[in-house]
């Protein structure tokens, strides 16, 4: 079927190096999934039937949604997956999705290949449609044929369908619609079926499954420090290095006691529970050519690379520009996150920060809704008011101009800023709001 993403199923990717668990990590949250899966699916009162596994940037969530897929195939519970991935032209649209899972369908569940193969025969434009009128005609009502002949209830069948990524689909009014037509279909058939939702937490998917939970019961998991990820990533990266200092061509050059304690520590402080950036540094580490100290101590700062072209964390720096690349309002952005990491960070409320910019209250939350997935923002008090990054690397990123190019903080505009705001302070001379965020713009 030429309609059909291979790349998109969970066990094909172009990627070299596709995510994947560590072995022995992320074991909590992967058991919590795979209890929500085997739950029955007969009560509908109580069971939910989408669940949405969201975390910030780089945290691990299709590894974990690979290795779910994984075991629910070995088990005969996977029924689809489709994973979204943004610079793949097949995968960052929707386009081929409903062809990816009638093809799954058709290919797990006996009795469905001809009802299929029936409607693409009769309606050779069906994948020319919209998403809903496929997900009918191929999804939804060849699966209502054999659920009014009662074959679900007589046979074992698969019922999970993981959609991995979907915030790398680059239109984001598909990305909504999507959850809309997944909810309604649910609510409106008996066909006994779950969902696995996975993507950042995008403010505006956070609003299609808070409109799309009125009509069906989701189920919510936050990947965050609960699952203790800075464990699981000191398992990997104790791993990874023993295996280095075992197999690598010049491993007769590295010290018994490497790494040290402290750059173990370093590097899971660095981290921030993001498993791309301990990924990240196991890669550039194990380069075949050169030494694995010296790489180290290229991520560690303490050297600088010969090949300013070969740096470290490309891939997250990718990321990072990615996400920023998508905000409306980029300057005005950079301003608040360099005001903020110019200030004293654990002193910086949002007051402070809107006080500076002359931004109107409410500002701050709005143009950094995008980011929602790199930091948080907090006004709850008791030393947790302000602006809180998920990740140490990406204030690394901003810091950087080499990294981070046209999104690099300006550190004199933004003393500048705060200078200018003092001495506002000082004297009482108002502004009206909008003056002074137009006229700090980055130049």
């Amino acid at each position: 079927m030429e309609a059909v993403s291979p790349n998109a199923f969970y066990d094909s990717d172009n990627r070299a190096d596709p995510p994947k668990c560590h072995e022995n990590t992320r074991v909590a949250v992967i058991n919590k999934i795979m209890d929500w899966v085997k739950t029955s699916s007969i009560i509908r009162d109580t069971d939910a039937f989408m669940l949405w596994l969201y975390g910030p940037a780089g945290a691990g969530k299709t590894a974990i949604a690979r290795r779910v897929a994984e075991l629910c195939e070995a088990q005969g519970l996977l029924l689809a997956s489709f994973l979204f991935f943004r610079s793949d032209p097949k995968r960052n649209t929707i386009k081929p999705l409903v062809a990816n899972i009638a093809y799954c369908i058709a290919r797990v569940i006996p009795g469905t290949h001809e009802l299929i193969k029936f409607a693409i025969e009769a309606d050779p434009l069906i994948f020319t449609y919209s998403v809903e009128v496929q997900l009918k005609k191929l999804v939804l009502e060849p699966l209502q044929l054999l659920a009014d002949q009662c074959y679900f209830f007589s046979v074992k069948f698969p019922r999970l369908v993981v959609i991995d990524g979907l915030d790398e689909c680059l239109d984001k009014g598909a990305q909504t619609n999507l959850i809309q037509l997944l909810a309604s279909a649910v609510a409106q058939t008996q066909l006994p079926f779950k969902f696995l939702i996975v993507s950042r937490p995008e403010a505006h998917l956070k609003l299609a499954i808070t409109r799309a939970s009125k009509q069906t019961m989701f189920s919510y998991l936050e990947l965050n420090n609960d699952f203790l990820p800075d464990e699981d990533i000191r398992c990997f990266l104790t791993d990874k290095f023993r295996e280095i200092k075992m197999c690598h061509p010049f491993r007769s050059g590295i010290p018994f006691s490497w790494p040290s304690e402290h750059q173990m520590d370093h590097l899971i402080h660095k981290a921030s529970g993001q498993f791309i950036y301990a990924s990240l540094v196991v890669r550039f580490v194990n380069s075949a050519c050169d030494s694995p100290t010296r790489q180290l101590d290229i991520i560690l700062g303490i050297r600088l690379p010969i090949n300013h072209h070969d740096l470290p964390f490309a891939e997250l720096d990718a990321l990072y520009t990615f996400i920023l690349s998508c905000t409306k309002n980029v300057d005005i952005v950079l301003q608040i996150l360099g005001v903020h990491n110019v200030l004293q960070p654990r002193e910086t409320t949002v007051g402070t920060i809107t006080s500076v910019l002359y931004l109107e209250d409410g500002d701050l939350h709005i143009y950094l809704s995008p980011l929602n997935s790199l930091l948080e923002i907090s006004e709850r008090g008791n030393g947790r008011d302000g602006i809180f990054f998920h990740h140490t690397s990406f204030t690394d990123f901003l810091d950087n101009p080499t990294r981070s190019n046209d999104y690099c903080i300006d550190a004199p505009k933004c003393h500048s800023l705060i200078a200018k705001w003092f001495l506002r302070a000082l004297t009482g001379n108002g502004m009206h709001p909008q003056s002074s965020v137009h006229s700090a713009s980055f130049g």
